[in-house]
């Protein structure tokens, strides 16, 4: 039961995210505040201060100094691929709208309720980060299983704090 549970889940989340949700036609979406764009650095500053400090600390490793600047090299490449893979998309999506790249780039941010941090933007995390930082260091973990546990734990505590300080810094409306 349980593992009919998990794959259905499984199915109906990829499902969702697989579906173009977007719609193009709503263009009089203003920011009443700065766009979430601006504060992308402090949000991956804080994303990867967070992230590192928890692996590093509670995840296992071997010890070494060799292995822990490896691993903070990873975070960060499996972080910044997170971080700009929901942009990119959404740029690519826009440039039918827009004369070059750099115009769809700033659309990607600038056009729509499109916040840096959604439910899809936890599961892209979850799906990319993970995989990229447990396959790359789980021949160093002590115990794999609690790396994979603390690598998930980690990423959804920071995509909590993200989404929930965006909520409260940025507002827009139709």
């Amino acid at each position: 039961m349980n593992k009919i549970f998990l794959k259905v889940t499984f199915f109906s989340v990829l499902f969702m995210m697989c579906l173009p949700t977007t719609v193009f036609a709503n263009s009089s979406w203003q920011w009443l505040t700065s766009s979430p764009k601006e504060w992308l650095p402090v949000a991956v500053s804080l994303t990867l201060s967070i992230e590192i400090a928890g692996i590093l600390l509670f995840a296992t490793l071997n010890k070494g100094l060799g292995l822990k600047l490896k691993m903070v090299l990873l975070i960060i490449g499996a972080n910044l691929a997170s971080f700009l893979l929901p942009y990119i998309s959404r740029a690519l999506q826009l440039q039918i709208f827009y004369d070059g790249w750099g115009e769809a780039w700033n659309g990607a941010f600038e056009s729509g309720p499109y916040y840096i941090v959604l439910l899809g933007y936890l599961m892209l995390t979850l799906l990319v980060e993970v995989p990229i930082v447990y396959h790359f260091s789980k021949k160093h973990a002590k115990w794999p299983r609690a790396l994979l546990v603390t690598i998930v734990v980690v990423n959804v505590i920071t995509t909590l704090i993200v989404a929930l300080l965006e909520r409260r810094m940025f507002y827009g409306e139709w």
